[in-house]
């Protein structure tokens, strides 16, 4: 793989300044962020043994990310 597109990759989804100075994105912002990935890798796919793992790979990243997101709503009703 080629280290540019690699580097591309980074530089496309550090969006603001504070990540670039050691910010950590959160669980529910990197399990969105892969299951886009995935998904994206699934269509990239040449064998459907590929897609489907990547399809996979992309259902239970967008489930974790559902699951954070809930959490996350759930917490701030609790705390009003």
């Amino acid at each position: 793989m080629d280290i540019n597109y690699c580097l591309a990759t980074l530089e496309r989804w550090s969006d603001s300044p504070s990540e670039a100075e050691g910010q950590v994105e959160s669980n529910q912002r990197y399990y969105s962020r892969r299951a886009v990935e995935e998904r994206m890798a699934a269509q990239r796919a040449v064998t459907e043994a590929a897609r489907a793992w990547h399809s996979k790979l992309a259902e239970d990243f967008a489930q974790r990310a559902t699951a954070c997101t809930a959490a996350i709503c759930g917490t701030a009703i609790l705390n009003g």
